[in-house]
């Protein structure tokens, strides 16, 4: 799995140098030879008293040697590679490279074919200082092309990202929904009914009795059995059901939602809530910044570190801390108990709030040992900082 992966990777970054030395390729020749052309047509005006056979066969002579100077050029900004440099100081070490040896190829190839009738020193200099200058030009041009179309392609992937992840994080809160849909129609159906279903049976039964005229002591302790039974269902299944939905408190604030969780929490195990005077005022209730996603999600990180301390941990302190890094909210739940067994905790819980955290950039990470303790932490991901520190804003 992971072979098929690094080979899909290897060929996205393939296809990308390959685009990038197209590009390269392109401007950096179009503008060699743009200079080189206008070069030939500014010696045939200088020469234009010579004999016109003589004149044919210098501009020949030049166009060739523009040629090789031009392939030149390519080939070396090939052979160090250029395409796929990504360090400014390589990049610019490979057009001065490039533009030096083409200056140089470009003289050189002009004496080969006899472009001269005898060496002249200072005509070579002025040939080589202006090879080389079209070279850097061009080398240039190619260069910064190639880097601007890198710049484009990495945005216009970006926003294919963005695109897919708004796309999963709409998938997700529409299985989110069902599922929750789901656990609160079974537990209304196998709990919620069934008791009532007994419930309603027994007052039956004792209603009858009384209208009988045959009611005895023992249905007054029937009617008690009722009211206790209704009592563990408002107290129990009724709330239980309202949390699954919606954390209690959660409209105020998260923080005051944190305090109804650790209110729960059994009198043996201690508990300690430390705060962060960044989240306090971010949750302050008459001007939060924390949107409801952000609330919930660190809620839910709570709910979920003391959940399982408390089913596989059996721990006597519990910490909760909420603070900021930056502009994210990190939420953790450490407690001192057994530590955590991955192979005794069920990951399902787990596994889907670190999918929804994942939907808004976000992460959860368990840290235990089996010989004792374990802490759970969720980074969120703040919107509002976010865009405040893009725009230079100060929240």
């Amino acid at each position: 799995m992971t072979g098929a992966a690094d080979g899909e990777s290897l060929t996205v970054l393939e296809k990308d140098a390959l685009a990038d030395l197209g590009v390269l390729y392109m401007v950096s020749g179009s503008f060699a030879a743009a200079y080189g052309m206008a070069g030939v047509v500014q010696f045939m005006f200088l020469v234009g008293g010579t004999e016109p056979g003589e004149q044919v066969r210098t501009v020949w002579i030049r166009s060739l040697a523009n040629i090789i100077a031009i392939v030149t050029l390519l080939c070396v900004l090939y052979l160090w590679r250029q395409h796929k440099r990504t360090r400014g100081d390589q990049l610019r070490f490979g057009v001065f490279l490039a533009g030096a040896v083409a200056g140089v190829v470009r003289v050189l190839a002009q004496l080969a074919l006899g472009a001269y009738a005898y060496f002249e020193p200072e005509v070579s200099f002025i040939e080589l200082a202006s090879g080389s200058l079209i070279g850097l030009v061009a080398a240039g041009a190619g260069t910064w092309a190639m880097l601007s179309h890198r710049g484009r392609r990495r945005q216009t992937r970006a926003a294919q990202q963005l695109a897919v992840q708004r796309a999963l994080a709409v998938a997700a809160l529409e299985y989110e929904e069902v599922r929750v849909r789901r656990d609160v129609a079974d537990g209304l159906h196998a709990s919620l009914q069934q008791r009532l279903v007994m419930i309603i049976a027994k007052v039956g039964e004792a209603a009858g009795r009384v209208r009988a005229g045959s009611a005895t002591p023992e249905d007054a302790g029937t009617l008690d059995d009722v009211r206790q039974s209704l009592d563990r269902i408002r107290e129990v299944d009724v709330r239980g059901l309202s949390r699954l939905l919606y954390p209690e408190h959660l409209e105020v604030g998260m923080i005051p939602a944190v305090r109804t969780l650790l209110r729960r929490v059994p009198a043996s195990v201690a508990t300690r809530l430390e705060l962060d005077p960044a989240v306090r005022a971010a949750d302050d209730p008459e001007n939060p910044t924390l949107t409801s996603t952000e609330r919930l999600l660190g809620t839910r990180v709570v709910e979920e570190g003391i959940g399982n301390a408390l089913r596989h941990g059996h721990p006597t302190r519990l910490m909760v801390s909420l603070g900021m890094d930056g502009t994210v909210l990190t939420v953790s739940v450490e407690d001192d108990g057994g530590g955590f067994d991955e192979s005794a905790a069920s990951p399902n819980g787990l596994a889907r709030l670190a999918q929804r955290l994942a939907i808004v950039g976000g992460e959860l990470r368990v840290v235990g040992h089996a010989a004792g303790g374990a802490r759970l932490t969720g980074r969120v991901p703040l919107t509002f900082l976010s865009s405040s520190r893009t725009s230079g804003v100060s929240p």
